[in-house]
């Protein structure tokens, strides 16, 4: 009798337990994954991120310590859990997520703390250094990474986009990058089934946690050039603190604060974008942001920072476009003519951006694009 050879036993490692975009590529992975390897999940304390994953064959481990902190002891106790678990958990590959797992998993490598007989590889969700990122950490991290890629082993390096990875590439230099394997795989978007979407006029959204990077004040201070009627509702993690909701206000006039809505974190977004008309993303440097990828799925025009791989994005859908944000009068006009153009006939303009989704961003793309890339990883 002849025995079939067994799954490939994959781990999947992330930080943050919330419904942010890492988590959601990881479960993405994981349902691609599900008929073809044993996958293992590791994270911090999940926060509803990863809720899904036993629905899609994965089993779930908690690690606390992986989400990123300004506390040592922390961070020290996700380092010290995460190498027991890479030292004796058995596994075919070994796939870092999330900053501070990529850090840590890198650091132990680099210190021979870590010997890995499994093939490891790493995901950038986004560039640690570079336009947009405060100039000090921007530094720091930029060092770092020359760092790391000098003292590791051969790693499988795996951006979002290709040129995430050409900005890597040239700001490491050939000889850092020589010995590591390069890989793309971009992010999906996969909401499900969606509502109807409710009829209105003007009404923004935006997605992601509060931070430096989503610039959330930038959108506020768009608003107020924005018709009067216009919204704009603010969901993450975050945006429903008072004190983020004073910060954002505080110097904006009282009726243009009256049209901002904070949604507070959402574990299912489909309503909020079913009840908009457009999505806008302010931030000050993104990976592939997935936000604005459920944007399209939901057939909502978007409007987008000019980020690092903005221009790419907004060439896959025929309602995107990139602003520079320092004239925010005109800006606001180019804005109101995008959505005017939408609702010119809201049905067509949702169709064709839907149907642009569904060639570039879907779960099917993504599914067959990451098995590509896992027979790559387990047979090169």
């Amino acid at each position: 009798m002849v025995e079939s050879n067994p799954l490939p036993r994959i781990t999947l490692i992330g930080g943050d337990g919330g419904n942010s975009g890492v988590p959601r590529h990881i479960m993405h992975l994981a349902d691609s994954f599900r008929e073809v390897a044993n996958v293992t999940v590791i994270s911090d304390e999940n926060q509803g991120g990863f809720d899904a994953a036993s629905n899609k064959g994965a089993t779930h481990i908690t690690i606390p310590g992986l989400q990123t902190q300004r506390s040592l002891r922390h961070l020290w106790g996700g380092w010290r859990g995460l190498l027991q678990h890479l030292r004796h958990a058995p596994a075919d590959l070994i796939w870092l997520h999330a900053r501070m797992p990529v850090l840590m998993g890198r650091f132990a490598l680099a210190l021979r703390l870590w010997r890995p007989k499994a093939r490891v590889a790493v995901t950038f969700h986004g560039l640690p250094f570079g336009p947009g990122h405060k100039p000090r950490n921007s530094r720091v991290s930029k060092l770092l990474e020359k760092l790391l890629l000098t003292l590791c082993p051969p790693l499988d390096l795996i951006f979002l986009s290709q040129p995430m990875a050409d900005q890597m590439a040239q700001a490491m230099g050939p000889h850092r990058m020589a010995k590591h394997n390069s890989h793309v795989l971009p992010n999906c978007s996969d909401l499900g089934a969606l509502p109807k979407p409710t009829s209105g006029r003007g009404r923004l959204v935006m997605t992601g946690r509060v931070g430096w990077q989503k610039n959330y004040p930038l959108a506020a201070q768009m608003l107020a050039h924005l018709p009067a009627d216009y919204t704009l509702t603010l969901c993450g993690a975050g945006t429903d603190e008072p004190a983020f909701q004073r910060e954002i206000t505080a110097n904006l006039p009282a009726d243009v604060a009256a049209r901002i809505r904070f949604a507070g974190p959402l574990r299912d977004v489909r309503n909020a974008l079913m009840g908009a008309d457009g999505y806008m993303l302010c931030s000050r440097y993104e990976g592939l942001p997935i936000g604005a990828l459920e944007a399209f799925e939901a057939g909502l025009p978007v409007i987008l920072s000019r980020f690092r791989g903005a221009n790419d994005l907004a060439a896959s859908s025929p309602f995107a476009q990139v602003f520079d944000f320092d004239d925010l009068a005109a800006d606001a006009a180019r804005i109101v003519q995008l959505l005017d153009h939408y609702h010119s006939d809201r049905v067509a303009s949702r169709a064709a951006i839907r149907a642009a989704w569904e060639s570039h961003w879907s779960a099917e793309v993504f599914a067959k694009q990451s098995r590509d890339l896992l027979q790559k990883l387990l047979h090169t």
